[in-house]
């Protein structure tokens, strides 16, 4: 057995623990900043690589529990994000490989800007930015392509959505009767925590009709597990009906979105980060997008949108990182920052605000200086 195999057996064994581990790490990351010199960095080197062993740790998860489906003879019930995000890399090489690039540039785009402007400074910096923001255009506008003018979701990878406490190995089972027997008619059936495991219990397998183990599902009462027999609509849709193909109104808001970025940069670089013009043609840009992107959901006659609970998802996405425009550009510089610094000076003195304070100001000068911390892209 070699090493990526004694991880992977690692990994599976121990699942939820390493799941929680990630998750803390990933946190202490946000408080990092300001602690001590280059904690910065330091911060975003630690987030790059949990974020890119998340990617890898997924992998593991998936291919373990659809190895259990097939032992099982039972069908591994996935999200709708992924099984669209997964429709399209098994349709087309290409598109998985643009997907994959573009989650690894996401999770590392930081670490990789704070490197240039420290060895090259702020000039360079903003070129760099510019060569990247201009690389994720071509993978979007690609990947956009690839799916016949459908909606880009985020993220561009498939989510983990196991529970990893389902695929740990070596945990005792029950040792409760399988059965249940009726005094008076002698009929024998199934129990139910031999069939389905509810939250809180500690029967996290049932055995299959070969004597193997296999992991269930857990669920929080009779109820949930009622409903998740049940066909939704949601779950009869094919993966290429799960997101609408565009009409031109619709098509021309997301490319307008996915070249908002690059043309801000753009802008920067002309005119200067310092310049109002880029954060306003970035702003208009990004209004005329989502709402031409809006419009094209809507039917004719007016009422309810016609957007898939994805592109639900997606386009309420898009709104709350519209906010991000308040700590981006000459706004950040001339406006916010200025609001934040009065802020924070004014409860410095105050137990628990002062804490608070204390993380904030650590951020400001990141906010100001590196673009991706706010660009949304």
């Amino acid at each position: 057995m070699n090493y990526l195999d004694q991880y992977e057996d690692f990994l599976l064994k121990n699942a939820s623990q390493i799941t929680g581990i990630e998750a803390s790490l990933r946190s202490l990351t946000y408080i990092l900043p300001g602690r001590f010199h280059d904690a910065e960095f330091a911060s975003q080197a630690i987030y790059a690589a949990l974020n890119l062993l998340g990617l890898y740790h997924n992998a593991i998860l998936r291919r373990a529990a659809h190895h259990h489906a097939n032992e099982t003879q039972s069908e591994h019930e996935e999200s709708a994000f992924n099984k669209y995000i997964n429709f399209w890399s098994s349709q087309s090489p290409l598109h998985k490989r643009c997907s994959a690039l573009l989650s690894v540039i996401s999770y590392t785009q930081v670490l990789m800007e704070m490197a240039v402007y420290k060895k090259w400074g702020q000039k360079a910096h903003w070129r760099w930015i510019g060569a990247l923001e201009a690389i994720k255009t071509v993978l979007r506008l690609t990947i956009f392509k690839l799916t016949s003018n459908r909606m880009c979701l985020y993220p561009p990878h498939l989510q983990r959505d196991i529970d990893p406490a389902t695929l740990e190995r070596n945990r005792s089972t029950s040792t409760s009767p399988e059965r249940w027997k009726g005094k008076r008619s002698g009929v024998e059936m199934p129990r139910m925590d031999a069939t389905i495991e509810l939250e809180g219990g500690n029967n996290t397998f049932k055995r299959n009709n070969m004597g193997g183990i296999h992991p269930r599902r857990k669920f929080a009462d009779v109820t949930d597990y009622l409903m998740s027999k049940v066909l939704t609509p949601e779950k009869l849709r094919r993966p290429d009906q799960m997101v609408h193909i565009m009409n031109a109104l619709g098509a021309s808001g997301e490319v307008l979105y996915i070249l908002r970025p690059l043309l801000y940069v753009l802008a920067v670089l002309k005119y200067g980060r310092l310049s109002w013009k880029p954060w306003l043609l970035s702003l208009a840009i990004e209004v005329m997008s989502q709402t031409m992107v809006r419009q094209a959901f809507e039917p004719p006659h007016g009422g309810r949108s016609n957007m898939m609970p994805l592109e639900k998802q997606e386009y309420a996405r898009r709104l709350k990182l519209l906010w991000l425009n308040l700590l981006r550009g000459a706004f950040y510089i001339r406006i916010t920052r200025p609001r934040l610094e009065r802020f924070c000076n004014s409860v410095e003195n105050k137990p628990v605000l002062s804490l608070v304070s204390g993380i904030l100001r650590d951020y400001l000068p990141l906010w100001e200086n590196i673009y991706f911390y706010t660009s949304s892209s």
